[in-house]
């Protein structure tokens, strides 16, 4: 079971849906997750994974951008504090909402 849920959270920013693939990697334990970043605003980041995060523990999240035609794409990289977590999937996929705290790429 995920160990909080902040339901109070308050959303300043819109939100883009992008379900492009994620890396995200702890800083507190230096831990490597996958998964998918479902949506991503100015100030914000949705990831599911099958991580559980504690709450404040803040991650490098590296989410790779699609091609767009000939073009090549850059990952984008951010570092991002956990403001909550929701079980999507028993045991296997948690809905994680991140601040952004600063762009690395």
């Amino acid at each position: 079971m995920c160990p909080f849920d902040a339901r109070s959270e308050r959303r300043r920013a819109r939100r883009l849906p992008i379900g492009c693939q994620a890396r995200i990697k702890s800083l507190l334990t230096g831990d490597v997750f996958y998964g998918e970043c479902v949506d991503l605003s100015v100030d914000g980041i949705a990831i599911r994974s099958a991580c559980v995060p504690q709450f404040g523990e803040r991650f490098v999240v590296t989410v790779r951008v699609p091609s767009v035609g000939v073009l090549p794409s850059r990952p984008f990289v951010v570092e991002a504090q956990v403001r909550r977590c929701q079980e999507v999937e028993r045991g296997k996929c948690y809905d994680i909402g991140m601040a952004i705290l600063r762009r690395n790429s």
